[in-house]
């Protein structure tokens, strides 16, 4: 199963040694994410640190392992489906317009825990509950 994945799954996986991160890690779905994604937490890079206790040796050998497990898909192809991707987000927040866009670009879904995607229904949404019920951990 392909699934476009959301920032807070990666800062989630990051922060804790958890399910999240051995679902990342295990290869059972064809991930993906907008190119610029790793750019968009290395924002939160210091907040991380904060949370998790690692410290930046861990952080960035967290980051090389993770992105291996992640297909980043270049501005240039979900281009064509964000402006449909931003008007279905635009009230929503238009900020995770490149999530739709990749997801209605590679026709599949996106796994994200935030609350604001279940307002749209342009694409179908996995929380990571419904991830862990998928693989029946």
């Amino acid at each position: 199963m392909r699934l476009v994945i959301n920032t807070n799954i990666i800062i989630g996986a990051l922060i804790k040694d958890s399910l999240l991160r051995k679902i990342i890690l295990s290869d059972i779905f064809e991930l993906y994410a907008p190119e610029y994604m790793f750019e968009e937490i290395l924002k939160h890079k210091k907040e991380i640190l904060e949370k998790s206790g690692i410290n930046d040796i861990v952080f960035t050998a967290l980051i090389m392992l993770i992105e291996k497990h992640i297909l980043l898909v270049p501005k240039a192809e979900y281009m064509k489906k964000l402006e449909l991707a931003e008007k279905v987000m635009k009230k929503i927040d238009i900020n995770d317009s490149v999530f739709i866009a990749t997801s209605l670009t590679l026709n599949c879904s996106v796994w994200s825990d935030d609350k604001h995607f279940d307002s749209q229904s342009k694409v179908n949404i996995y929380k990571t509950k419904d991830i862990i019920k998928l693989i029946k951990l």
